[in-house]
């Protein structure tokens, strides 16, 4: 796993959730190049979170860029070295990203689409009941 230097990121990429890495040290556990905007566990650091991955092309250093809000979730200071390790998040910790997000945006989004998942799975309970209500008769009447 790559070893990098904590670095401040650039003003316009403050409180987006976002680390920038450069491609050469975005890689997963087996080597392979992460995709840009990946979501990904960021581990190798005191503490662990989820954080979209971008590139940095203007950085050919060994080098991660996060703002303070990240550094803190992590528990690293600027100027550190670390062995970051990433591994993508999939679909809960796209969720996670997305219910802790900085951003307001992407926490409303996130939080409105469980609440309409639970809104649907419970509107569904008494479509499931007729069916089994229904199985249950078919049933009966072959007997």
């Amino acid at each position: 796993m790559p070893t990098l230097k904590v670095r401040p990121i650039p003003e316009e990429d403050i409180y987006k959730d976002i680390v920038r890495v450069p491609e050469v040290h975005r890689i997963d556990k087996n080597g392979k190049t992460i995709e840009e905007s990946t979501a990904c566990w960021i581990d190798g650091t005191p503490r662990s979170c989820v954080a979209v991955l971008r590139g940095y092309q203007t950085a050919v250093e060994a080098e991660i860029h996060m703002d303070d809000r990240t550094r803190n979730r992590l528990g690293v200071r600027i100027d550190e070295f670390h062995d970051f390790k990433f591994r993508p998040a999939g679909w809960y910790g796209q969720l996670i990203w997305a219910w802790n997000a900085s951003e307001t945006g992407y926490r409303v989004a996130s939080r409105l689409a469980v609440i309409g998942l639970i809104l649907g799975l419970l509107a569904f309970i008494p479509v499931l009941m007729d069916w089994l209500k229904s199985l249950f008769n078919c049933f009966r009447a072959v007997q």
